[in-house]
């Protein structure tokens, strides 16, 4: 297919060369020959035609290859038959050489047989040659100076060949390495997770790709050619310097800022930015590579608020084993003199009371050790959420409080500690109750999501105000006169040992709303 393109290309370079030597030659003609044959001008122009129709009508570029040489030799043939003369058949070589453009040996090997036969048919006819002392001389020398052509012509073409497939294979071999490479940095802006953009040197976006999109919230169609306000009003001038160090040549690797996102939320990022040059070193553009670092942020967070649940789980342990045991001697003590005396029941009584506040801290705090001991198998979230309503539902009575419980899920297994995950809802259920001294609703939702259980909890009292939202979470942090401040920070720890999630809302006077998920069970999973 390559070769017939080839050909194709060098047919249609002869046609335009042979209809302009058609007409340079009847100009040529007219001017010169005093008695012009009419006849030599129509029957070239009717071969051209043929030929060139062959060309339009697409026939096999080989087959209008050949049809060059036939019909060329037998216009030659036909005006020296008609003018004999030396200058004619000096025309037949000029088919040998043309033939050479096609680099191919048969067809230089024709129009070399061709020329001979032409020449050899005038020779006999004793049309061409009108001096007898030279004709057999000029014969030989037509014939050997032909042969001699056609042997360079041959070994210029295999070598041109040679030359043309070398530089083929080259071409090819740096096409695909170009193909390879402009597609490897296509896939790495297109598919990248991180915010890549192009701007022109006064801030124009030039391109962007789908994560810039995600990460800022512009689409593409929304910003190309014009300069978009990313950068906050506090980071501008810190901004500007670093635009001219990049314009300097310099590149800014990996260091973090603040940028804008369409809706206006503040976002951290980490930005490399390296200048763009053309062929000249001239720098022209700027290349930017963003990467969005909330959830790292947020999972710094995470992990340090992880550090102090496991600190105090290790405080819990250590002060559990040494409060427990003297602690139970002294409420055994305080016991027996506030059964034998009744003169220290009001002492007793508070100092009994104190005691037992201190055991529950002491329970607390065993709780946050208890996740080493966490044993996961597959549960009925079903059967953990009605153990645990059966367990609050006369309290509930008591304190004229409505739970009103809406199941989507009702045959959804996860995989927990049963008692872990029970405890999560008694303390959640607890702290409901405890804001809502004289009755309320308590509103229990349960979802199932592709990979979650949703469980919704939310009451209607008193509710929490905003300023100490950000601190009931911290270890020791209470509102309740006789609150622990470990609630929940055991119930964070308990579902982060579970691969869950927590959040907490609030309105003073609304009431609070806790969202919890907990991942469903896979096969696999646990036991």
């Amino acid at each position: 297919m390559e070769s017939h393109n080839l050909i194709k290309k060098r047919n249609f370079i002869l046609l335009l060369i042979f209809w302009l030597l058609y007409f340079v030659h009847i100009v040529l003609y007219h001017f010169i020959a005093a008695d012009p044959h009419l006849i030599v001008f129509i029957s070239g122009g009717i071969l051209l035609l043929i030929v060139t129709a062959m060309y339009y009508f697409r026939f096999h570029p080989t087959i209008i290859m050949y049809s060059f040489f036939i019909c060329y030799y037998a216009y030659i043939a036909y005006m020296t038959s008609i003018e004999p003369a030396v200058i004619n058949y000096l025309f037949l070589f000029l088919g040998i050489i043309v033939s050479f453009i096609y680099y191919s040996y048969i067809a230089i090997v024709i129009s070399t047989l061709m020329s001979i036969v032409i020449v050899l048919y005038f020779y006999v006819s004793n049309t061409l040659f009108t001096s007898v002392t030279f004709v057999k001389l000029d014969i030989v020398y037509f014939i050997l100076f032909t042969l001699i052509t056609m042997i360079i012509l041959l070994y210029c073409a295999h070598f041109s060949k040679k030359l043309i497939a070398i530089t083929t294979i080259k071409m090819n071999k740096t096409e695909d390495e170009l193909y390879s490479a402009q597609e490897y940095l296509q896939s790495f802006f297109t598919y990248n997770r991180d915010a890549i953009a192009v701007f022109s040197l006064d801030g124009k976006v030039i391109k962007v790709n789908d994560a810039f999109e995600q990460i800022y919230g512009w689409k593409a169609e929304e910003i190309v050619g014009k300069a978009i306000p990313f950068i906050p009003a506090g980071s501008k001038g810190g901004a500007e310097s670093r635009l001219e160090r990049v314009k300097k040549g310099e590149k800014l690797v990996a260091f973090e800022t603040q940028d804008k996102r369409k809706d206006g939320k503040i976002i951290d990022v980490e930005i490399t930015v390296s200048p763009i040059f053309n062929r000249d070193k001239q720098f022209v553009a700027l290349f930017g590579i963003s990467r969005d670092l909330t959830e790292e942020k947020e999972t710094e967070k995470f992990l340090r608020q992880t550090d102090k649940l496991s600190l105090a789980g290790e405080m819990a342990a250590g002060i559990a084993h040494e409060i427990r045991n003297p602690l139970t001697s002294l409420n055994g003590f305080i016991q027996l003199i506030h059964e034998d005396s009744s003169r220290y029941h009001s002492y007793t009584t508070i100092m009994l009371s104190e005691l037992n506040r201190i055991n529950s801290i002491v329970g607390e705090f065993l709780l946050l050790a208890k996740p080493h001991d966490t044993v996961m198998k597959k549960q009925a979230f079903s059967t953990i959420l009605n153990d645990v309503i059966l367990l609050y539902e006369s309290e509930c009575i008591l304190k004229n409080v409505v739970v009103k419980t809406q199941v989507e899920a009702p045959h959804t297994y996860i995989c927990c500690d049963a008692n872990q995950i029970k405890q999560v809802l008694i303390n959640l259920l607890k702290n409901a109750l405890e804001a809502m001294p004289s009755g309320g609703e308590i509103h229990l939702n349960v979802t199932q999501h592709t990979k979650d259980l949703t469980i919704f909890i939310k009451d209607t009292g008193v509710g929490i105000p905003s300023h100490l939202l950000t601190h009931i979470q911290k270890p020791f942090f209470t509102t309740k006169p006789s609150g622990t401040g470990l609630g929940l920070v055991v119930i964070k720890n308990i579902l982060y040992q579970h691969k869950g999630t927590f959040e907490i809302k609030s309105t003073v006077g609304k009431g609070t709303s806790v969202t919890l998920t907990i991942p469903l069970w896979k096969e696999g999973t646990c036991q």
